[in-house]
Parts: C-alpha cells; sequence; structure tokens
C-alpha cells in the first residue's frame, strides 16, 4: 500500500479486481474449518493527484484467513451457527492497520433460513483488531475495533446448476479514529454474483459490488472472482453406507445401521455414493451393506413390511428425477429379494425431487437429496 500525498482525497473512483482462494475441511456434522487467500488482481484508481490517497503498490496476496464454524442446530429449512475467523495482514505499509500490526479476529453469530425457493442469511458479529502503529507521514490512524453485519439472499436456478446470489455487508466503528479523508469510518457495501458447482469438492462463483457508504473499506466498484475446495469430513461417524436416521432429523445419520434393539418403525438411509453416477446401478459397496441390512431384517421377531423410498436432488428435469428414483428404488428392492427377503414385504416407490432434507443450492445439499431411505414396519 502506498500514499500518494497527505491532502483530503475527493472526487475519485476506485475499481477492483479481486479473486479469492478458499479451502475447508469438515471436522464432523456439525464442524468445519477453513483458509482462504484473498488475491489483488487489478485496480483502477482515478483521482486529482493534488489530493489525498492511497493505491496498492503491486497486486497479489492481501491477507490470509482462517475460520471455522460450528452450527448450534439445523435442518433444511434453517439453522443457528457460531463462526471465528482470524485475518492476517499481508499488506507492507497498511495505514488502517498500523506497523507491526497483530491479527484481527473476528466472532459472528450466523443464521439462515427458507423462504421459499429462496434462502436468506444474516450474520452479526464484533471484529477486534490488534493495531500497530501510525504510519509515518500519513493522516490516517489504524482502525480499531468493530461491529459487523451482513445479510445476503440466493436462489437457485436448478435448470442451469446455477445459484445466483445478492449480499448486503458493512461495518460501524467500535472506537474512533482520525482519519483524514471525505470517506466515512463506516462502510456499507452491496454485491450481486453466481456461484458453480463444477465437481462435488469444486466451486467458482463470481460477482460484482459497489459501495452503499462512501467508507473506508469499500472501494466504489468491485469485480470479484473465486474457488471454493471442500474435503471432508475428516472423522465419520459410521463406517456403514446405510445409516438408523433420527426422525427429528433425516439428514443427519445416527448409529449404525445394525445396532440396536428392533422396534416396532425403523428408518434408514442411504446415500447416492451407493449408485453409479446418473444411473440406478448399484455400487458393490452398496451390496454388502444391503446384505447386512438384509440379515438384521430376518432377525426375530421378522418384519410386516419394508418401503423402499428413491429421492433426487433436484438438477434435471422433474420428470427424468422421478422416474431415476422410481428406478433407483426398484433397483433396491430387487437387490434386496434376492439377498433373501420375501418380494411380498418390500415395496419400492419414487419421490424424485419433491421431499428434499437439504438445500439443492449447493453440491452438499444435493449429495444429502440424492438418498435411498428404508421404512421398516415390525
Amino acid at each position: 500500500y502506498e500514499n500518494v500525498d497527505t491532502q483530503s482525497r475527493t472526487n475519485f473512483a476506485d475499481t477492483l479486481l479481486s479473486a479469492d482462494l478458499n479451502m475447508g475441511v469438515g471436522l464432523g456434522p456439525n464442524w468445519d474449518a477453513g483458509v482462504s487467500f484473498p488475491f489483488l488482481l487489478a485496480q483502477d484508481v482515478n483521482s486529482d493527484v493534488n489530493n489525498f490517497r492511497g493505491e496498492f503498490a503491486q497486486t497479489g496476496v492481501t491477507e490470509v484467513r482462517v475460520n471455522t464454524k460450528y452450527r448450534l442446530f439445523g435442518d433444511q429449512s434453517h439453522g443457528l451457527a457460531l463462526v471465528g475467523s482470524l485475518n492476517f495482514n499481508q499488506i507492507e505499509n497498511n495505514p488502517f492497520a498500523g506497523e507491526g500490526a497483530g491479527p484481527t479476529m473476528n466472532i459472528e453469530v450466523a443464521g439462515d433460513r427458507m423462504i421459499g425457493p429462496v434462502a436468506w442469511g444474516v450474520n452479526f458479529g464484533y471484529r477486534k483488531r490488534d493495531p500497530g502503529r501510525q504510519l509515518a507521514n500519513i493522516p490516517v490512524e489504524p482502525l480499531g475495533n468493530q461491529w459487523i453485519a451482513s445479510t445476503a439472499l440466493s436462489y437457485l436456478l436448478p435448470t442451469y446448476d446455477i445459484k445466483l446470489i445478492g449480499e448486503l455487508f458493512g461495518a460501524i466503528p467500535a472506537q474512533q479514529s482520525s482519519f483524514a479523508s471525505d470517506r466515512d469510518l463506516s462502510s456499507l457495501e452491496a454485491l450481486v454474483g453466481m456461484k458453480i458447482d463444477v465437481t462435488p469438492s469444486l466451486a467458482w462463483h463470481a460477482g460484482a459490488g459497489t459501495e452503499v457508504i462512501h467508507g473506508t473499506s469499500s472501494p466504489d466498484w468491485r469485480v470479484y472472482s473465486g474457488i471454493n475446495y471442500v474435503i471432508g469430513p475428516v472423522f465419520a461417524k459410521s463406517k456403514d453406507v446405510i445409516v438408523r436416521v433420527d426422525k427429528a432429523n433425516l439428514a443427519a445419520p445416527g448409529s449404525d445401521a445394525f445396532t440396536g434393539k428392533p422396534q416396532a418403525s425403523e428408518e434408514f438411509v442411504a446415500r447416492d455414493v451407493l449408485f453409479e453416477f446418473d444411473s440406478d446401478n448399484l455400487a458393490p459397496l452398496f451390496l454388502q451393506s444391503l446384505q447386512r441390512l438384509v440379515d438384521y431384517l430376518n432377525q426375530p421377531p421378522g418384519f410386516k413390511m419394508l418401503v423402499i423410498e428413491g429421492h433426487t436432488d433436484s438438477i434435471g428435469s422433474t420428470e427424468y428425477n422421478q422416474g431415476l428414483s422410481e428406478r433407483r428404488a426398484e433397483s433396491v428392492r430387487k437387490a434386496m429379494i434376492k439377498l433373501g427377503l420375501s418380494k411380498d414385504k418390500v415395496q419400492s416407490i419414487g419421490f424424485g425431487e419433491t421431499r428434499p432434507v437439504a438445500d439443492n443450492g449447493n453440491y452438499q445439499g444435493r449429495a444429502l437429496n440424492r438418498r435411498v431411505e428404508f421404512k421398516l414396519t415390525r
């Protein structure tokens, strides 16, 4: 970051082209962690050189961000989580951080809710800074602590597998600082963009934004692009591809499928890892789990009826997904009969995309929706 002169800046426009590289890991069903590297790719700063202004002296990594999130509760329609992050400034001579600044810590509460086909999210938190010394000959004190908040809406276009996103985010100072500029210490910025899942682990997003408040942290215009890469979970609760589920939350796997005392009614779920891609062909691992489930069902006292339900995500046409769910459920039914169940006690039905248990707007949610459920009556 470099200072051009020392007068108050007025009547100029900034345009930034930035990118983010994000990597995350699932540490459990409710806990994840990640790291991101924001890059400045290009900038365009127009200003009267007789006025004070600042700009980046070169492009590159501007910050290293380490974050973690823990979900307190939630299902496919709503949720609440705690978010913590540390930001490590990589910009030399950054007047907003100061010389010798330490990391910035952010603590936030994040919530989300589905409103019909639209997902709505909100964040609110506190940003605690460890500012360094004010740079010589720069009329800017390093920024102090801040209150931060954001809200966003997203809508999935299932035909194109694209999620449209709009976001409003900003900050207000919890501590006052001296700043020789026409810009406000508070900031508020609006963004619109889109996100595309390229693979189960890789997503690409891009968009543009503009300032709402003429603040210190907001360029007049912003264009951004980034990728997200996700791995995990590192620790799996069950080695079985079929798991017993909690009736209160179908998306949450419970204990191994074949433990516990038989009950009058039981439910199990299997994910789409059990099938070859976009087909009803069973994977070998699934057949092994189906055999264990068949053995479990045939134990005393036996069972009266097993209903096998097929479910899909929302990508593709409604008619295609309905047919695929029916074929998958029937494929499982035939396999279980061959493995030892009475055909008179096993039924199959397909629901297509009509009963999601997670958000179809991201790859991980769609993976949860592509499933086979087993409804057992003793």
